[in-house]
C-alpha cells in the first residue's frame, strides 16, 4: 500500500504547487513549511473504490455497463479524493481549528454520499440503457 500512498502524496503535491503551495512528498506525506498531511491507506479512496465497484458488479447489468460503471466510479471517487486532500491540505493552512471537523466529519460524509450519487446515477443512466441493435 505505501507505494500507492506515495503516489497519491505526489499528486497531491503537485496540484497544490499548481495553487501555490510550495509543497513536497516526504514519503508518505505531503509537507510545507505551514502544514503537513500523511496519506495512510484510508486516505486512499480505495475502501470507497472497492465498495462502489462492488455494487457495480453485483447488479445485473451488461458487461458493457459494468465496465462504463467501473471507469466511472475509480475516475469520480480518485477525483474527488484528490479534491478532499487538497482542500483538507489548504484548511490546515489557513484554518488550522478546523482541520478535523472538515477531515471526520464533512469529508467523510460527503465521500460516501458522491460515491452512492455516482452509484445512482451509473445505474439509473448506464446499467437500464436500452440494448442498441
Amino acid at each position: 500500500m505505501t507505494g500507492l500512498q506515495r503516489g497519491i502524496a505526489t499528486v497531491t503535491s503537485g496540484l497544490l504547487n499548481l495553487l501555490g503551495q510550495e509543497t513536497s512528498v516526504s514519503g508518505q506525506s505531503v509537507v510545507s513549511s505551514r502544514f503537513a498531511v500523511q496519506i495512510v491507506s484510508a486516505c486512499t479512496g480505495l475502501f470507497m473504490t472497492t465498495v462502489f465497484l462492488s455494487a457495480v458488479l453485483v447488479y445485473p447489468s451488461r458487461i458493457a455497463a459494468k465496465l462504463i460503471g467501473f471507469a466511472i466510479g475509480v475516475g469520480g471517487i480518485l477525483a474527488l479524493n484528490f479534491l478532499r486532500l487538497v482542500s483538507l491540505f489548504l484548511i490546515g493552512v489557513y484554518l488550522p481549528g478546523f482541520v478535523d471537523q472538515a477531515h471526520l466529519l464533512i469529508w467523510q460524509s460527503l465521500l460516501i454520499l458522491c460515491g452512492l450519487f455516482l452509484w445512482l446515477l451509473w445505474a439509473g443512466k448506464v446499467a437500464h440503457a436500452p440494448h442498441k441493435a
